[in-house]
């Protein structure tokens, strides 16, 4: 596939293509789990879909996930796969948020709307240590860029943060330096950076570098990676920050693995402990803020 992923240039029309392709693969690789329920939201400026797994257990608890796709592709819809089994693995709701793409709708467009899926999920009644902030790849910075906003303007924040093989430095050079000794199977840095310029525009925005401050309140966080993907520095640098500011993380490194390979379960069965090691740190999160609200 890398070589394929090279060779198609990266422009406004492509993308079109390229979503449409990513769907089927998603669609294959990484299907929806039966039994699965799927109800669409469009409220308030919330936009995205509850997906319920067959049983659920705490219905006060909720995960809001933000999927990823490089900014340009990818829906709630392709990553049923990803939200179905994490309701299955915790027993909980998950809303995922229906964010505004680019290139038609770049920086900061999808953060605007990723923030108005928290406010309207504590509109619901839902109070934020009982929340859970998730996300994968481009959706993955998206949710940290959240709970970093949030510390900023002291607003409550979620019991915990779970990132999937998330993207950190969206210069690329942490990636860039990675990728001259470990070459991810699947897709080189330049080809991701064509997507990331699309969403940025060449800004140098600072909410687009992921630096926590000193003093910041900030959620415990898991991060998962495969140690052979372009963003696996990318976590290990984010995990340092989190570190440096005295906050809490947990990182992650599975051996071998492809960039989001949570989304893949057909090709990396491994996805399914990964699944359950994320539920694992999720229960102990919502369990130790429960513990302190007492």
């Amino acid at each position: 596939m890398r070589p394929l992923l090279e060779l198609a240039p990266s422009n406004a029309d492509t993308v079109r293509v390229a979503r449409e392709v990513l769907a089927g693969a998603m669609r294959m690789l990484g299907p929806p789990l039966s039994g699965t329920t799927v109800t669409p939201v469009d409220d308030h400026g919330a936009r995205g879909e509850w997906v319920y797994a067959r049983r659920l257990g705490a219905l006060d608890a909720v995960i809001l996930y933000v999927h990823g796709g490089g900014y340009v592709a990818c829906s709630p819809r392709t990553h049923r796969g990803i939200t179905s089994r994490l309701s299955a693995a915790t027993g909980m709701k998950v809303f995922a948020v229906g964010y505004r793409l680019a290139p038609e709708h770049p920086f900061p467009a999808a953060v605007h709307d990723v923030a108005a899926a928290y406010r309207w999920l504590l509109g619901q009644g839902f109070t934020p240590d009982r929340i859970v902030l998730a996300g994968d790849s481009a959706g993955g910075q998206l949710a940290a860029d959240l709970v970093l906003a949030n510390a900023r303007a002291a607003t409550p924040q979620p019991a915990a943060l779970v990132l999937f093989s998330p993207m950190v430095d969206l210069t690329l050079t942490i990636a860039a330096r990675h990728e001259r000794t470990r070459r991810d199977p699947l897709i080189s840095v330049p080809k991701v950076r064509s997507l990331v310029e699309m969403y940025t525009g060449g800004s140098a925005h600072p909410r687009l570098e992921l630096r926590p401050e000193q003093g910041m309140v900030l959620p415990r966080m898991l991060i998962q990676v495969g140690d052979a993907e372009f963003v696996a520095a990318d976590a290990v640098e984010l995990a340092r920050r989190w570190h440096a500011v005295g906050a809490e993380s947990e990182l992650q490194m599975w051996p071998d693995q492809l960039h989001v390979f949570h989304a893949l379960p057909v090709l990396a069965p491994e996805a399914s402990s990964a699944y359950r090691a994320a539920a694992r740190f999720i229960s102990a999160s919502l369990e130790s803020d429960t513990a302190h609200a007492v």
